[in-house]
């Protein structure tokens, strides 16, 4: 578990060829409130723009909910990721 404060985790579990990453509720409205998607679409890899915008929509939509959250996977070789997110209620 990764996080910053006591009452704040993000998961990062291994999967075979990449990780699943879920943000507990108090991330996710971190990540909706700061925009920290669009930070990431800034980054020079060709998925960082897609990856920063989903992000950013999934916790716009999941922090309006009390235990909203967002959570995704990664696969691949670092030049070709692809992956899921979902916004959970």
């Amino acid at each position: 578990m990764l996080g910053a404060g006591s009452a704040s985790a993000v998961a990062v579990t291994p999967l075979p060829g990449g990780v699943q990453v879920d943000l507990s509720p108090s991330d996710t409205r971190w990540v909706a409130d700061t925009g920290f998607g669009h930070a990431v679409a800034g980054l020079p890899h060709p998925s960082a723009p897609s990856f920063g915008e989903a992000l950013d929509a999934a916790a716009q939509l999941s922090a309006q909910y009390p235990n909203g959250r967002v959570t995704f996977t990664v696969f691949g070789p670092l030049h070709e990721l692809n992956g899921t997110m979902l916004a959970l209620q």
